[in-house]
């Protein structure tokens, strides 16, 4: 499931300013009107709007903050990351201004950026559930799944719905072996979202590992459907079958993530396992060789299967010859 940047940013919602309802040249004005703009998808006249606010008031973090959310909207993270970089120089602990930011060096793979921006914003406010899920996302990213944990948790406490924690903390908990507790959690986003590729196929890693071949097969089936071509899903759907001893089907399968993607170097290694198995050995050295030439940093693996396999090939040859005398 990737991370819907979406989700972990926070939209400003547009005060309610009657004060202001009969002037039409204030820098609220303009900045509700640029929300409402926002809301409705039309992100250039949002941005418009936001920049007349902005000029009659400079030193007006909601607004840049909005006008940052609209940049990245439209796909200019730049001038979104310059937004958000005043904003916070404006007014350094305000919250959506920090998140936000710290999503854009999350976007950007600086986890570890970030992740100093959302400890200082909990610091003040650790009750800030996007914060939460954005700095247990970033120690997810960064392996440290353990410490992910209780900033998922609290995020999920704090705002039921936040579904990306939910996913994370199930990813958590399946790096920590906790199996039960990732299953509860992918149970529920399945419950609601069941057409989502990602989430059926990390129940059905887990379920493979727990030795449920006939249940993984199940939710790896559903998610090769669901996004057909994705050569992790034909590969895992493959090794479910191979599991069960239906060779056959599981080279098809192989055959189906190589279409896709030629260089799966983990596909090339269960193709060449599976004919190798078979005595199919030329066609498993192939294998094999192909694996190692899109896998370069693992040759020895790839090398270690290939001599193996001369090696049984060789003695396969050596005893019909020999004759006692």
């Amino acid at each position: 499931m990737k991370n819907n940047g979406s989700l972990r940013r926070l939209l400003l919602a547009a005060p309610f300013l009657a004060c202001f309802s009969s002037c039409n040249r204030s820098p609220e004005h303009y900045f509700e009107q640029g929300n409402r703009m926002a809301a409705s998808g039309r992100m250039e006249k949002a941005i418009a709007l936001y920049n007349r606010a902005l000029l009659l008031k400079k030193g007006y973090p909601e607004a840049l903050t909005s006008r940052g959310l609209a940049y990245e909207r439209i796909g200019d993270r730049q001038k979104a990351r310059f937004d958000y970089e005043k904003a916070v120089e404006i007014a350094p602990y305000y919250a959506p201004a920090q998140n936000n930011l710290a999503a854009v060096y999350m976007d950007m793979g600086d986890y570890r950026g970030a992740l100093r921006r959302l400890s200082a914003l909990l610091s003040k406010g650790p009750d800030n559930a996007h914060a939460r899920l954005n700095r247990g996302i970033c120690l997810y990213r960064l392996s440290d799944h353990a410490g992910a944990l209780p900033d998922l948790s609290r995020a999920l406490e704090l705002d039921p719905g936040l579904t990306l924690a939910r996913y994370h903390r199930a990813l958590c908990y399946s790096k920590l072996g906790y199996a039960a507790q990732a299953a509860a959690d992918l149970d529920v986003l399945l419950g609601g979202f069941p057409e989502v590729a990602a989430l059926r196929f990390e129940r059905g890693r887990l379920r493979y590992n727990s030795g449920d071949l006939a249940g993984a097969y199940e939710d790896f089936e559903k998610a090769a459907a669901l996004r057909p071509g994705e050569a992790s899903y034909l590969y895992w759907l493959a090794r479910a079958e191979s599991g069960r001893g239906a060779y056959a089907s599981a080279l098809e399968h192989l055959d189906s993530a190589l279409n896709a993607s030629p260089d799966h170097a983990r596909s090339w290694l269960l193709k060449g396992d599976i004919l190798a198995r078979s005595g199919d050995s030329a066609r498993a050295l192939e294998s094999y060789s192909r694996a190692m030439e899109a896998d370069r940093a693992n040759a020895g693996i790839y090398r270690a299967r290939m001599a193996a396999l001369e090696h049984a090939a060789v003695r396969g040859k050596e005893r019909p010859g020999a004759r006692g005398r």
